[in-house]
């Protein structure tokens, strides 16, 4: 007969150290230098089984002559790995996508245990032929674009600092420059702003912008012309590019270009440029801290609300998996021999 002698290593160990259960494992147990162990292996009927169901095998086994078989067991590590995602839909040049994945080990734990009487000889080994359980609560979890925002759902399945980090992504983008100009032009001429939000942001940043609700009305407030009305030149100092707007061409440095610049809303400059031929549109930059901190101000679900499908952007899923091993355990030492030809079980 073969015999088995388990050493104690450090990958092993650490396998047990990792699991997150407080249910006992003797895997520990088991791993003393000299101890003869069953001989032990099993062929997996599936590794898809429907949470609830029972999964079937074959196991074989045999020990030495002066050993005898207590029992046999199915031992389990339980996986959970939740994906979640959210897309934004209040912007549209502007395309971003948050995405996560977690894989956490839940428990480990035995399965079900079965008496050495039900194996049968065949000359060669013991062979057992049986199942072990799978629990219904490990069923998946689907989350996605639902028509009515749940709080208690979200809160369940994201991270809580899922929102801040998704919101500020946004806000960063769309005000560190120019970049997605019409982005932001239309949030402020759809999104329902009220009133009070201006009047509040108008008195601490000491402007006069327009306080009107109504998007017709943001639209023309939010207005660019061909009316001329300055001008302005660049100079270039240590690679720094600066624009300097002038009341006539005349003011001008000798030598310099001198260019258009438009009538429009007080916070953009409105411009000629020798880069595309015509107008070109930004918001000026010591405006942007305004438009910055009134963006802040959109709440998580209106920046990933689906105008068009009326549903929330948002897709969450949780899957479990199961790493079953079989074990034979020694009637006199109460160690166990156990199976290294395992596979993952997926519970649908």
């Amino acid at each position: 007969m073969k015999k088995i002698y388990q050493l104690l290593g450090v990958s092993a160990l650490a396998a047990v150290l990792m699991t997150s259960c407080a249910v006992h494992d003797p895997f520990a147990d088991n791993m003393e230098i000299g101890v003869v162990l069953p001989t032990v292996s099993w062929e997996q009927n599936s590794v898809t089984i429907k949470a609830g169901n029972y999964a079937g095998f074959k196991a074989m086994y045999y020990t030495s002559a002066e050993n005898e078989i207590d029992h046999c067991a199915v031992w389990a590590q339980t996986k959970r790995t939740d994906e979640a995602a959210a897309t934004a839909r209040l912007t549209t040049a502007l395309s971003y996508t948050k995405t996560i994945t977690t894989v956490d080990t839940v428990r480990r734990q035995q399965l079900a245990t079965y008496a050495h009487s039900k194996a049968v000889w065949d000359g060669y080994e013991y062979v057992l032929t049986d199942s072990f359980p799978t629990s219904k609560t490990l069923e998946p979890k689907t989350w996605s674009n639902p028509l009515e925002w749940d709080e208690e759902k979200f809160n369940e399945y994201y991270p809580s600092t899922f929102k801040g980090e998704f919101c500020s992504y946004l806000v960063n983008a769309l005000t560190k420059d120019s970049t997605y100009y019409n982005d932001l032009r239309n949030i402020y001429i759809n999104y329902d702003f009220t009133q009070e939000q201006f009047e509040a942001m108008n008195a601490k940043y000491n402007v006069n912008y327009p306080t009107v609700v109504e998007s017709g009305q943001k639209s023309d407030a939010w207005f660019t012309t061909d009316e001329v009305d300055h001008y302005y030149y660049i100079s270039v100092d240590d690679g720094v590019t600066t624009i300097h707007e002038i009341a006539s061409p005349d003011l001008a440095p000798a030598g310099v270009n001198v260019y258009e610049v438009y009538k429009s809303s007080e916070w953009l400059l409105c411009r000629y440029s020798d880069d595309t031929g015509g107008k070109i549109t930004s918001v000026r930059r010591e405006c942007m801290p305004y438009w910055k901190e009134l963006l802040e101000q959109i709440p998580f679900t209106a920046w990933i609300y689906n105008t068009a499908e009326k549903t929330y952007s948002v897709n969450f899923s949780r899957n479990y998996t199961l790493n079953p091993d079989f074990r034979v355990y020694d009637k006199a030492t109460g160690k166990a021999g156990i199976t290294s030809d395992n596979k993952e079980v997926s519970l649908n």
